[in-house]
């Protein structure tokens, strides 16, 4: 009888253990999904900068059409060469620090696009992974709680025999 008891007890324990691995599961795949939601997130705010780069990139386009058109009119207007002359230097210099800083703006976020790009596609597997994991948890989840269910059968089934003796 004691034996019985001790081997219920057992089963409950494992049934018991069975259902925490089960939640564990269910917790690092919500985890995977909320780290797989802020890099998405990140990537869309990172498209955003880069939309707002490429924006200044064709402002500075537009000031070095300007400066080309100055440069025109410097050439036919003798009277005002000086002036312009000093103006287009200064628009050029400044044309050139833009672009500089645009240009390192724009490679420094494609890389750290690429690299949150490949951090998403890594979380995405790790989630189809975990999704895997989850599923195959929660088949062993079943078949232990049919298992628990039998054994409890077989157990209520030995406690009434047990009972009629």
């Amino acid at each position: 009888m004691e034996t019985i008891k001790q081997k219920v007890q057992k089963l409950r324990h494992e049934a018991d253990q069975n259902a925490e691995r089960a939640d564990a599961a269910e917790l690092r795949l919500k985890e995977q999904e909320q780290t797989s939601a802020q890099h998405e997130a990140e990537i869309d705010q990172l498209k955003r900068q880069i939309q707002l780069l490429e924006g200044d990139l064709d402002r500075a386009e537009g000031q070095t059409d300007l400066r080309r058109t100055a440069d025109e009119r410097a050439s036919t207007a003798e009277t005002r060469a000086t002036q312009l002359e000093a103006r287009v230097q200064m628009l050029e210099e400044e044309l050139d620090r833009v672009e500089g800083d645009l240009g390192e703006k724009v490679r420094t976020l494609q890389e750290e696009l690429r690299r949150v790009e490949q951090e998403g596609e890594e979380a995405k597997r790790r989630g189809d992974r975990l999704e895997k994991e989850n599923e195959v948890l929660e088949r062993n989840l079943t078949a232990a709680r049919e298992d628990n269910v039998a054994t409890k059968q077989q157990l209520d089934e030995t406690l009434r025999e047990l009972n009629e003796m």
